[in-house]
């Protein structure tokens, strides 16, 4: 073979093999789809009258609504959607639809927590999200000092106040954090359940109890109303 000859053998080779490349770069697609012209999808729930959130928490007794929200608006109809609950790396669908209704148990695979966004084109969208299940907590109505007790005493007292809270979900992990409102101004006392506070004069006083959770729900009691007596001016 000549070098004339040699040579568009070479360039014919190359030629073959760029032509080659090329047309697997043109066949490998794009992962994952983007969603033309979508600018995003929010995940939204609702329960009860209130509106959609996204914060995408809910109380288990109750139904609730997940929907989701294409943005730019116009394109809403233009998606369809996936609702699937994912575990272990197995997917369940739950639903095919813009909505989705749950009776939220925290052991129930009915609580969905990824979503697929598929346009006309097979363009998609996967989104994978969690719904958080929370009973908000609750105080009891049981305080000390009670509503109208007397309490003697001088400023130097050191009076105990008390309360009760409670949430089934403590055993799952939750915490509840309290603060003891005196007279308007607050104490942050976490996690405990009573303290002694001295410093009244005698007279009129009030408080109450605010807890809430690590998700934000919280439940206040009404203001407790008690007497001071001094006793070492009644002396």
């Amino acid at each position: 073979m000549n070098l004339f000859n040699r040579s568009i053998f070479l360039v014919l080779v190359g030629i073959t093999f760029f032509g080659i490349f090329f047309a697997g770069c043109l066949d490998a697609p794009d992962y994952p789809h983007a969603l033309q012209p979508v600018e995003s999808i929010n995940i939204l729930v609702q329960q009860k009258d209130k509106s959609f959130s996204t914060i995408l928490k809910v109380n288990p007794s109750d139904s609730a609504t997940i929907k989701a929200q294409v943005v730019p608006k116009k394109y809403q109809n233009d998606i369809a959607f996936e609702w699937f609950y994912s575990f272990d790396g197995k997917d369940s669908l739950l639903s095919q639809d813009q909505s989705y209704t749950f009776y939220p148990n925290k052991n129930d695979g009915s609580i969905p927590n990824k979503l697929i966004a598929i346009d006309g084109d097979g363009n998609y969208q996967i989104q994978e999200f969690k719904v958080v299940v929370n009973t908000p907590p609750e105080l009891s109505n049981f305080t000390a000092p009670a509503n109208g007790d007397v309490l003697y005493g001088s400023e130097s007292s050191a009076f105990l106040f008390e309360w009760y809270s409670t949430d089934s979900d403590i055993i799952s992990g939750d915490t509840l954090f309290h603060i003891l409102e005196i007279d308007g101004k607050s104490y942050n006392v976490g996690t405990l359940l009573q303290v002694k506070q001295s410093g009244f004069k005698p007279g009129e006083h009030k408080f109450r109890v605010i807890v809430s959770d690590l998700y934000g729900d919280s439940d206040t009691l009404s203001y407790v109303k008690f007497n001071i007596i001094d006793t070492l001016e009644a002396k």
